[in-house]
């Protein structure tokens, strides 16, 4: 697990619920459970601060930045969650143009509607069935903002076909549940084996586990239930996910509070 990825797990799962700082020798006692040396630490932390998603609130204490703190509510928010919802009928569609000349801004654009849960319907032609308008409304603003020669183009329209074509064609479903089944094995395993951990032991379990659902994020788009195959594995795995993390919480949650400071 890298550093940043595992930064933002631990915080998402415990630290924003305890305020938004802690102490620079406690994350080093927390990240070095998972291997990390001090200076690797130190470094992975000052990356971040050069990214813009750490402050320095002394020289002892950090804490997210406003930018931090976004992304890790948008991820949160999508982890947490209850998945899956009803649909509204409506499609989202992003279009746009972004020249050869910026490649890393088409990358950037590509990278961050996949997040989102969007689909390559045709060329610079994203869609999605949910209501993501805010956190998409906010990314396109903040992109025109700081970049020129960019258009993008956001609509909300209907589809008069049927809508699972638009499901066959933009997004690979058998491979998403595939890997579902992947987790819910693994995983259901762990469940069994709880009441023998030690504090650490669990605390590491439970955010190794928000580490793997984590990266449904990525490849799972959420699809409304009315779009979803019968059966869907998605559902089992989201239940086996908050059960087995709220089982692991009363160990995992001692070894965390022994070595907290804010």
């Amino acid at each position: 697990m890298k550093f940043q990825t595992l930064f933002f797990t631990i915080y998402g799962d415990y630290i924003i619920n305890y305020g938004n700082s802690i102490t620079v020798r406690s994350l080093i006692k927390i990240m070095r459970e998972f291997g990390f040396t001090e200076g690797a630490i130190r470094a992975g932390l000052f990356r971040l601060r050069q990214k813009g998603l750490v402050d320095m609130i002394d020289r002892r204490r950090c804490s997210l930045s406003e930018a931090g703190l976004y992304r890790l509510q948008e991820g949160m928010k999508r982890v947490y969650e209850k998945r899956n919802g009803e649909w509204d009928g409506k499609w989202r569609i992003v279009v746009y143009n972004i020249p050869e000349s910026n490649r890393s801004v088409r990358d950037e654009m590509r990278k961050t509607l996949k997040w989102l849960g969007f689909g390559y319907l045709a060329q610079s032609t994203w869609i999605s069935p949910n209501p993501v308008e805010e956190s998409l409304t906010k990314f396109i603003n903040e992109l025109k903002d700081s970049r020129t020669n960019v258009d993008i183009f956001f609509f909300i329209s209907d589809f008069v076909g049927n809508p699972l074509e638009i499901v066959r064609k933009c997004w690979d479903l058998k491979e998403v549940e595939e890997k579902y089944k992947e987790f819910v094995n693994q995983w259901g395993k762990v469940m069994e084996n709880i009441s023998s951990l030690k504090p650490n032991e669990a605390f590491i379990t439970r955010i190794r586990l928000v580490h793997e659902y984590r990266k449904f994020l990525h490849i799972d788009p959420n699809l409304p239930k009315d779009l979803l195959p019968p059966n869907w594995v998605g559902y089992e795995a989201y239940e086996l996910f908050q059960k087995l993390r709220n089982k692991l919480s009363t160990l995992s949650d001692q070894f965390f509070k022994s070595v907290y400071e804010p």
